[in-house]
């Protein structure tokens, strides 16, 4: 449990988070059956946004907003045109003990082709760790949750369960997911060079298309081995919280301690952990 707050406001924030979660995800439902009408633009280095990734985050802030006043909020499609550093994302979180890192939807790509494979998230940061995280997957019902001292869990209608991360201790026997960093402007070389060495060293590799839920399934053991680079703290907070709690040791790919503002991750089970980071740093 975290300092300076008792195990029953925690299950409070929890039980917000997850209905909050739910909901977004119910509209996120509605929005995918009339894909043909939704408004899609381009951000620069980012991908596409939707008429369903704004007007669901809208949708989030405004509950956080109701519930908790003295809260501030770093949402995806509300600060990437702000923010984009490191240092610019530590500025923003310390202006408040509490700060939400939302992403209303993950995966918009798969989104707007049909896909189910794409999540809300909503992590909580508070005073320099996250300390909650929901990532909630609308079209199968399942909501992967964590509290910093409590366990990660994963719930699907309304039934939950304990989940602990993989067993395999080997990189040879492991099946990896990542993402391409060359989607969001960086030169592609480096992360094919990384794809052919991790593909020749691994049982498999799959790229889904969310790095939340790839995150999630790592937690709960589906995946036991996820890299990729140029992440935001959006993309990671929610579901790095979740990975911790299940056991998974997070870091960047030089090693420095998981936090939601790192550019590189990788994340994995002890025994694994050497021979991923001399790929990932060409060693």
């Amino acid at each position: 449990m975290s300092s300076n707050l008792s195990k029953q406001e925690l299950k409070q924030i929890l039980d917000f988070s997850l209905i909050i979660a739910q909901l977004a995800g119910t509209k996120l439902i509605r929005y995918q059956k009339k894909l043909k009408l939704l408004k899609v633009s381009a951000k620069e280095a980012q991908g596409v946004v939707s008429q369903a990734d704004v007007e669901t985050e809208q949708f989030i802030i405004k509950k956080i907003k109701k519930e908790f006043k003295d809260h501030i909020i770093l949402g995806e499609e509300s600060s990437f045109k702000d923010l984009s550093t490191a240092a610019d994302y530590k500025n923003f979180t310390s202006q408040a003990d509490f700060c939400w890192i939302i992403d209303p939807l993950d995966g918009t790509t798969n989104f707007l082709t049909g896909l189910d494979y794409f999540g809300v998230c909503l992590g909580l940061y508070y005073k320099g760790e996250v300390i909650l995280g929901v990532v909630h997957r609308p079209q199968t019902s399942d909501t992967y949750f964590a509290v910093k001292g409590g366990g990660a869990w994963k719930m699907t209608n309304g039934r939950k369960k304990r989940i602990s991360g993989p067993t395999v201790k080997k990189l040879s026997d492991s099946v990896l997911a990542t993402g391409f960093s060359s989607e969001k402007g960086v030169l592609i070389e480096e992360e094919f060079r990384i794809f052919r060495e991790m593909m020749h060293s691994c049982r498999g590799i799959r790229r889904m298309g969310s790095a939340a839920l790839d995150m999630c399934l790592l937690a709960e053991g589906s995946f036991n081995g996820f890299w990729e680079r140029g992440l935001a703290p959006w993309d990671i907070a929610a579901a790095g919280c979740i990975c911790q709690e299940a056991g998974i040791l997070l870091s960047d790919w030089e090693g420095a301690p998981f936090s939601p503002f790192i550019s590189t991750i990788m994340g994995s089970e002890a025994k694994v952990l050497k021979e991923f980071r001399q790929i990932l740093l060409g060693r």
